[in-house]
């Protein structure tokens, strides 16, 4: 049994070995296919198994597809670190640990760690801009009411 992450960046599976090459005869997986054997934490390509060298389509990847750029997961660095300076410290700080966990788990093979992680960094991004946000307003408010009052003479 097999798992594979599709073109569209979604995991699938498990999966048997004859549907995986039906998949591959139909287009829909071919060499530069990322799979993972069932009992293995290492995702590889699909030409890298020996049992789908065979396979029409698994042994020479399509004519395009070295000119086809890997799409890349958004890792939110740039916006971790200005919430973090901006606007609330440690959710800022929460954002930037996931947004470092992306592209070390992207490299790994890990596709779905480093998409998970993308959205994690982006909700810890959103929560310090808002936090801050609101923070500021509220602080803002109060000195303008302690403003008021001493002007008062309160």
């Amino acid at each position: 049994m097999f798992k594979i992450i599709g073109a569209d960046g979604q995991q699938y599976g498990p999966v048997s070995a004859e549907q995986l090459r039906q998949w591959i005869t139909e287009g829909r997986a071919n060499a530069q296919t990322l799979v993972q054997a069932e009992g293995s934490a290492d995702w590889k390509p699909l030409g890298q198994f020996s049992e789908f060298a065979t396979a029409p389509g698994a042994a020479a990847p399509p004519p395009m597809a070295a000119a086809q750029p890997r799409s890349q997961l958004p890792n939110y660095l740039v916006p971790a670190i200005l919430c973090t300076i901006f606007c609330c410290l440690p959710f800022g700080i929460a954002a930037i640990v996931f947004a470092a966990q992306v592209n070390a788990k992207t490299q790994s093979g890990d596709l779905a760690g480093a998409m998970e992680s993308s959205r994690k960094a982006k909700m810890w991004c959103w929560l310090s801009f808002w936090f801050g946000l609101v923070w500021t307003i509220l602080s803002l408010g109060v000195f303008a009411v302690r403003l008021h009052r001493r002007m008062n003479g309160w």
